[in-house]
């Protein structure tokens, strides 16, 4: 996916979470150095913003957010890699953002993706 690819998509994910949430504020932010081009997504709302989770894969944006921890990954079905099915590594990964043991879902997505949401229920 080319970085104007990516970044049409990151701006309709943005666009949801300003509909959908409210949202005043989209970006992200990493913990470690503070960059906004890489890190954690975040969204301010009135009120108090949701943890925000995104992922991309060709052509497609997944977003999720809750009041508690969430990650949500996507990704290109295709051969295993490094022997691991790529179900198996969308699961691993959504678990991984969001950081917590959490309940995990199985996306309904369709054909040609595989994807995982993990969070609240």
């Amino acid at each position: 996916m080319t970085a104007r690819g990516r970044a049409a998509l990151r701006e309709l994910a943005h666009e949801l979470l300003r509909r959908e949430r409210g949202a005043v504020d989209v970006g992200r932010l990493c913990p470690r150095c503070g960059s906004a081009v890489h890190g954690r997504p975040y969204a301010v709302v009135p009120g108090g913003g949701p943890q925000v989770s995104l992922s991309y894969a060709t052509g497609l944006v997944a977003v999720a957010w809750a009041d508690g921890p969430v990650g949500i990954d996507v990704e290109d079905a295709g051969a295993p890699v490094g022997g691991t099915e790529r179900a198996e590594l969308s699961r691993d990964e959504a678990l991984f953002k969001a950081d917590a043991a959490v309940p995990v879902h199985q996306l309904d997505l369709p054909d040609g993706f595989v994807g995982w949401v993990a969070g609240v229920d």
